[in-house]
């Protein structure tokens, strides 16, 4: 394996995970130690990540998006595997955590022009309005309940097989979660 390959998956992995360690990634990776010191002193040195002991990590918290940011909703870090970002028309920008977060936001802000979000398996930014939702699966990714985001819905009734859940489009997921919220503020009163 070429040594710039090896160390795109190393930083591929400290932007997911935020941490890695050299006994992991020597044996994932089928090289010696001493190999993975190296590559990590060297992204270390372009100041790509930060060594510690053991291993080394991400510069910010592991999937930022853009430098982070915290959910206008929840308070939670933004990050880009779950990331909805609503654009306003006076031009603000708003950037939620997850769709559950996301879909309450859009819907709180009658100035919204559009909406993208994160697809679950691929992490491109897709248009929420052509987007398919599963949302309650059995897997709680960011906030619950657990709202997921797909641009094929093929690819949202595949994933529902495995972790159930309900497939939605953009308005009925909205709904929904209006729904629920409703009730468990409801159910939070005295």
């Amino acid at each position: 394996m070429h040594a710039s390959f090896r160390r795109q998956l190393i930083l591929d992995r400290i932007k997911e995970d935020g941490r890695v360690q050299v006994a992991e990634l020597s044996q994932t990776l089928g090289v010696s130690r001493m190999t993975i010191h190296r590559d990590l002193s060297r992204l270390a040195e372009e100041g790509l990540v930060r060594r510690v002991r053991g291993g080394a990590e991400a510069l910010t918290e592991p999937g930022d998006l853009l430098g982070g940011g915290r959910c206008p909703m929840c308070s939670m870090r933004v990050r880009q595997r779950t990331a909805f970002i609503v654009q306003c028309a006076e031009g603000a920008q708003l950037r939620a955590c997850c769709p559950h977060c996301g879909l309450l936001l859009l819907d709180s802000r009658p100035s919204a022009v559009s909406a993208l979000a994160a697809d679950f398996l691929h992490g491109r930014m897709i248009n929420v309005r052509t987007a398919t939702f599963l949302v309650e699966p059995n897997l709680t990714v960011c906030c619950t309940p657990s709202v997921l985001c797909f641009q094929q819905r093929e690819d949202a009734i595949r994933f529902q097989k495995g972790f159930g859940g309900w497939v939605m489009d953009l308005f009925q997921a909205q709904a929904h979660l209006r729904g629920v919220m409703r009730l468990k503020t409801m159910m939070d009163e005295p």
